[in-house]
């Protein structure tokens, strides 16, 4: 896959014929996928490569038409998952407020131009303060697959409801939107070491990307180091108990698990928020905490591991079949 940025002032070329699928696509949930599929399909019925034209940074944070709270995929992860998907090339267009303010004809002009075939989502907009359309897409001569958008309790699927069940704690509904559980990575850092005191050893970890804030409170976490899976118990908040932080912090203990990880970089699958961060008076009663909230992950979900990668090994297969 390859990756080609552009900023505003330059020009998009491809020397073969390229269907273009265009969007933020932030969290690249089941409708994206859909999407990027269907370009994926009309590309191999017309012998043509596939590109994704996507906006870094979001243009939602440039406009600033919402605070800057994260991505639910962050450009590395969004580049690795576009990759899983074969697509040939991502493009990636600067955006600024210059960018910002082409019209749809200067955007069709400079991005556009060599694709034959462009699918977007039916509400897709672009060019100045959104007036272009799949009616304007239309008038330029090319094929324009308006793909219509996927729905859930009669609402629309779409990155606006992942980032607001986010924000209400509601992981387990999330990944019915995503096909995958909601995933944090980053580097292992040296902390407090306050853990190792209380006889419960945890990771902390320094993210690497700006993740989408996700609700405070203890969660249900499948861990990945070196490529193998663990079970855990990770804590998203400030410790309000011991030594209290200004800013959020995630941590995780990982259960039976005794190395040393230090640097290394891990990914984290947030499966099941468990409670809310509490405050405790006694170090005493935050352990009896702490163990029970391992109790209930060992418990529910201690013979569940190997039922996840048996579902990873069979979802990466059913991807291949379907890309054949």
């Amino acid at each position: 896959m390859d990756i080609i940025r552009k900023k505003h002032d330059e020009f998009l070329k491809f020397d073969d014929d390229t269907v273009a699928v265009m969007g933020q696509f932030d969290g690249l949930h089941i409708g994206h996928v859909s999407l990027i599929k269907e370009a994926l399909r009309q590309g191999k019925e017309n012998n043509m490569k596939v590109a994704v034209v996507t906006f870094d940074p979001h243009p939602d944070f440039v406009l600033r038409k919402r605070e800057n709270m994260g991505y639910i995929t962050p450009l590395t992860k969004k580049l690795k998952l576009l990759e899983d998907l074969e697509v040939d090339y991502v493009v990636l267009l600067n955006f600024d407020i210059e960018l910002s303010q082409l019209s749809p004809e200067e955007f069709h002009e400079r991005f556009l131009t060599s694709f034959q075939i462009i699918v977007v989502g039916s509400d897709y907009r672009y060019g100045f303060r959104g007036k272009g359309n799949t009616e304007t897409l239309k008038t330029t001569n090319k094929k324009i697959i308006a793909y219509e958008l996927l729905k859930t309790h009669d609402k629309k699927i779409g990155s606006n409801m992942i980032r607001e069940y986010l924000i209400e704690g509601r992981v387990q509904d999330i990944y019915s939107l995503l096909n995958r559980y909601y995933s944090i990575s980053g580097v292992v850092s040296h902390g407090s070491k306050v853990g190792r005191t209380l006889g419960i050893h945890t990771a902390n970890i320094e993210l690497e990307e700006e993740y989408q804030i996700i609700k405070k409170g203890v969660y249900v976490v499948y861990v990945t180091i070196d490529d193998e899976k663990h079970l855990g118990v990770c804590n998203i908040g400030i410790n309000p108990s011991i030594n209290t932080l200004e800013k959020m912090r995630l941590e995780v203990h990982i259960l039976d698990f005794d190395h040393e990880i230090y640097d290394k970089h891990i990914s984290i699958d947030i499966v099941e928020r468990i409670r809310d961060e509490m405050y405790f008076d006694t170090p005493d009663k935050l352990v009896t905490q702490i163990k029970n909230d391992i109790k209930y992950t060992k418990e529910n979900y201690g013979d569940k591991i190997w039922k996840y990668w048996l579902s990873v090994l069979c979802e990466l297969k059913l991807m291949k079949y379907l890309m054949s």
